[in-house]
């Protein structure tokens, strides 16, 4: 393999052009390899691109809600297919909880960039509860998640203490509740209990609800009816428990005197 000078009549020898095609093919190979690997990663990485639609400038790892893709299919379907970028709004406990993002770099008001969707990252949480271990949204709040018995965020790790710490969770997960320490939601007497339950509003220190459906209430003296007292339980369209309502109160049947 020698180099020519202007004038010089080429001769190429057979073994000096496969040369030239194995180089060629290798070429194209490492270039389609670099553009899998990177397909792959992009797949991968849980990493998509955002746009901050927050009407403010936010700081790495803050917290934007999903809302729709930034080019939909009906904009252009290739770049729909090609490149997943979704609206970040401030965040709203109608429309976010489970739907957010965390932001992998500052993002200026208006600008498009990157942001974990799924896998470990740092993020700030309002710990509500040491013994909490998943954390979620907190209504019109970019800067820190809420933690909680469940949520769309497990806790990996956390500063120690209450309120605003550090911590790395993992985006992605399905929390999986428990119920070691459930609050009991007990009525008695024939006054209605008040109490209600709320799976994204516990009160610190309990973990679930325990509580009966369904009482009676007679004061055993005669002609005094008798009580029953029901709690209306809900859950989503999963089957799982989401609130428990307060007693509601209504005469079952009325007593008399004893007849012989």
């Amino acid at each position: 393999m020698k180099k020519v000078k202007t004038g010089d009549a080429l001769v190429i020898p057979a073994q000096t052009f496969n040369t030239f095609i194995d180089a060629a093919r290798d070429f194209r190979a490492r270039q389609q390899g670099r553009a899998q690997t990177a397909q792959q990663t992009f797949r991968s990485s849980g990493i998509v691109l955002v746009k901050n639609a927050s009407g403010a400038d936010l700081d790495r790892f803050a917290v934007l809600g999903i809302d729709s893709p930034v080019i939909t299919p009906t904009d252009n379907e290739d770049e729909f297919k090609n490149k997943i970028a979704f609206s970040g709004a401030t965040l709203t406990d109608a429309d976010h909880i489970g739907k957010f993002v965390i932001l992998a770099e500052p993002l200026a008001d208006g600008e498009i960039g990157r942001a974990f969707a799924h896998g470990v990252c740092p993020v700030k949480v309002n710990v509500e509860d040491e013994a909490h271990t998943y954390a979620d949204i907190e209504d019109a709040q970019t800067q820190y998640l809420k933690s909680g018995t469940s949520g769309a965020a497990q806790i990996l790790w956390a500063e120690s203490g209450t309120g605003e710490v550090w911590a790395i969770v993992r985006l992605g997960v399905p929390s999986i509740g428990t119920h070691e320490n459930p609050k009991v939601l007990a009525g008695s007497g024939e006054t209605s209990d008040t109490e209600e339950w709320d799976v994204d509003n516990q009160e610190a220190g309990y973990d679930g609800v325990e509580f009966k459906a369904l009482r009676l209430y007679w004061s055993g003296n005669s002609g005094d009816p008798v009580y029953q007292f029901i709690r209306t339980p809900t859950y989503d369209s999963i089957g799982r428990l989401v609130a428990v309502s307060a007693e509601v109160r209504s005469v079952a049947f009325d007593t008399g005197p004893c007849e012989v």
